[in-house]
């Protein structure tokens, strides 16, 4: 088993990162998997103080759901997804994604953010999809990344950065992206 069975490319890859804490609350979350040899089962991660970094550190587990669904992927910008998002609560696997992988996690550097080395544990494939590159939900992923930074510090140059993926979205993206883009403008207001 290695990270390209499950789609994983060098780089970094964008993925729905799935957490519990302690008591088995459910955390969801954008994050980016660095992978340097796809055709390892090693990536890392790099998370800053968040409840997924928590979660990280007290079970050392952490689940990628591959899925498409821009709605899911604002959402869980934001907030948790509820379990009525979920088609499986064990394995942790989001409704409609194509692969989940569960990772072992072992911090290796401390800091703000901290890295984490990841070892795929386990995974499968659920769902065969073709899906040619759609600049619409390539610009609602960069929004969202914008998005989260502005929530930070309110910089107005972000906002711009944000309007120029909007129009993009409106431009090239599906009913779906263009619905889940409104759901990101909500929450930065």
């Amino acid at each position: 088993m290695k990270l390209s069975d499950f789609g994983f490319t060098e780089g970094i890859n964008e993925i729905i990162a799935v957490t519990f804490s302690r008591d088995g609350k459910i955390n969801t979350a954008p994050i980016g998997i660095i992978v340097e040899d796809a055709n390892s089962e090693f990536a890392k991660v790099r998370l800053f103080y968040s409840h997924t970094r928590e979660n990280v550190v007290a079970t050392r587990k952490l689940w990628a759901n591959l899925t498409y669904d821009p709605i899911v992927w604002v959402i869980s910008t934001f907030e948790d997804l509820g379990e009525e998002w979920f088609e499986s609560l064990n394995p942790p696997v989001i409704m409609n994604s194509l692969a989940w992988c569960e990772f072992e996690c072992e911090k290796v550097r401390d800091g703000n953010p901290a890295e984490f080395k990841l070892t795929l544990k386990d995974g499968a494939i659920l769902r065969k999809w073709l899906r040619a590159v759609n600049r619409g939900f390539n610009a609602l992923i960069e929004a969202l990344v914008h998005a989260t930074r502005y929530r930070i510090n309110r910089n107005p140059s972000l906002l711009k950065k944000i309007e120029e993926c909007r129009i993009i979205v409106e431009k090239c993206g599906s009913r779906r992206e263009k619905e889940a883009f409104k759901i990101l403008l909500n929450h930065i207001r």
